[in-house]
């Protein structure tokens, strides 16, 4: 021949196809060979990548992970069901991996033997320099044929592989958005868990505060019956004596009584329980200790006793002439030296024809004397004061108000428009009371007891 004998060769494929996809990923036993990584060309011929093909695996490599493996994690039902259907995707793209390198390698093999009983076909043969040619020409066409479809076959597994990867990662996505919804009710039921439980104790604690509270009321508690006694009656019981831990017990200041108590007292009149609602309010409005609540109770006291000595004006004058009227009725009628001054300059009489003088009578005597002319003015002064009274009292039994009342209801309206924050009917039961006076005159306000208070009576 012109060009000599051909010698056989191996198809080879374009390098430019072989790539980590092509060559590496050997899909059908599930491992890659660490010497190609995504991106970098393999530098192996054909030949060897065809037998890398069809040579079988025993196991997976635990040097060269699957593309497809993830980080491992505790996973619930959704994440294992996301892990069967990625092995079953695997399963399916190495399914068609290999089924693509089969068609691959079928082809290579065919024009392996085709070039093969070409080259063995041209010693024998006497052609001339044109047929060479055409038959060169048509070895390297079907060459190129043969490239072709191996590059699809190889482009087509790669686009499956990679819809699938894309199918596997939503499937992946969902599954979590899944178990986190999972993790997130799972949380949801604890914390309701948890605050079931302490509702339940602070339950079980008022019932057992109640439960001792009803133990404790008159005719719940246990009696001893008599002995030799016959009957159910109040002579078959012996009365019953408080223990020592019930005596620890009881209340010694007003404070240690509850709501209901407080308010039934406070309806009755009771300024010492008015005082101690009131405090509790001030510690539920402004968010402060009982002992604080103490020194607003003190601000209270001070405005509203702003106009103390003109409220009480009225009721110290007439102590005040109560007092010299009284002690001058006396003086008037029985002390000689001023019953005489009164008799015979103011009054113009004078001294009986029995008596020189005034030394000379008695206390009797004098009173005698003095009583023709003091009878009328202290009756009458006397019918006045009666007559005052009196009408007080008619005016009390129509529900009139009083100077008292008058005054007592201006000061809690006062108080209550100054401190608005504050409930007004609370701080108008507290305000309608005058402080306690001592013999000095003066007032005892909120200040001077602090937090003792005044006397409750417990």
């Amino acid at each position: 021949p012109l060009f000599g004998r051909i010698p056989k060769r191996t198809p080879m494929l374009p390098r430019r196809l072989i790539t980590c996809e092509a060559a590496c990923c050997s899909l059908r036993h599930r491992r890659r060979p660490p010497a190609c990584w995504p991106g970098r060309p393999h530098s192996q011929d054909s030949s060897s990548v065809l037998a890398e093909w069809r040579r079988p695996s025993a196991s997976f490599s635990s040097s060269c992970p699957s593309p497809f493996s993830s980080t491992t994690r505790p996973m619930c039902t959704g994440a294992s069901r996301a892990t069967e259907t990625e092995t079953t995707a695997k399963t399916g793209i190495a399914e068609k991996a290999e089924r693509a390198a089969a068609a691959a390698a079928s082809a290579a093999a065919a024009g392996a033997r085709e070039t093969a009983k070409m080259a063995a076909a041209a010693p024998t043969e006497k052609g001339t320099e044109p047929q060479q040619e055409e038959k060169h020409k048509g070895l390297s066409q079907r060459e190129a044929q043969l490239s072709a479809t191996v590059e699809d076959l190889l482009k087509q597994a790669i686009d499956e592989r990679a819809e699938l990867r894309v199918q596997l990662k939503a499937q992946w996505d969902l599954n979590q958005k899944r178990t986190e919804q999972l993790q997130k009710g799972l949380d949801r039921a604890e914390d309701d868990r948890m605050q079931l439980r302490s509702e339940l104790a602070s339950l079980t604690e008022e019932f057992d505060a109640l439960a001792a509270k009803y133990r404790e009321e008159v005719g719940m508690r246990e009696r001893v019956r008599r002995k030799g006694i016959k009957g159910r009656g109040a002579q078959s019981r012996m009365a019953y004596r408080p223990t020592l831990e019930y005596a620890e017990k009881q209340p010694s200041h007003v404070c240690e009584l509850n709501h209901l108590s407080l308010a039934q007292l406070a309806m009755l009149g009771d300024h010492c329980a008015r005082r101690e609602r009131l405090l509790r309010e001030v510690m539920a409005v402004d968010q402060i200790t009982w002992g604080e609540a103490h020194e607003v109770l003190t601000s209270f006291d001070k405005y509203n006793e702003k106009y103390y000595w003109f409220e009480t004006l009225p009721y110290r004058i007439a102590i005040t002439l109560a007092f010299i009227g009284g002690v001058s009725s006396f003086v008037m009628v029985f002390w000689g030296p001023v019953a005489e001054w009164y008799g015979v300059n103011i009054v113009g009489e004078s001294l009986p024809e029995t008596a020189e003088s005034v030394d000379s009578m008695t206390f009797n005597q004098v009173g005698t004397w003095t009583w023709t002319w003091m009878e009328p003015m202290l009756g009458t002064a006397s019918f006045v004061i009666l007559c005052a009274q009196f009408t007080r009292a008619q005016a009390s039994k129509m529900n009139m108000k009083t100077y008292s009342d008058r005054i007592l209801q201006w000061r809690a309206n006062r108080l209550s428009k100054k401190f608005p924050q504050y409930d007004a009917s609370m701080l108008q039961a507290w305000a309608k009371h005058l402080p306690k006076v001592g013999y000095d005159f003066f007032p005892k306000y909120e200040a001077h007891f602090r937090q003792k208070g005044p006397a409750s009576g417990l």
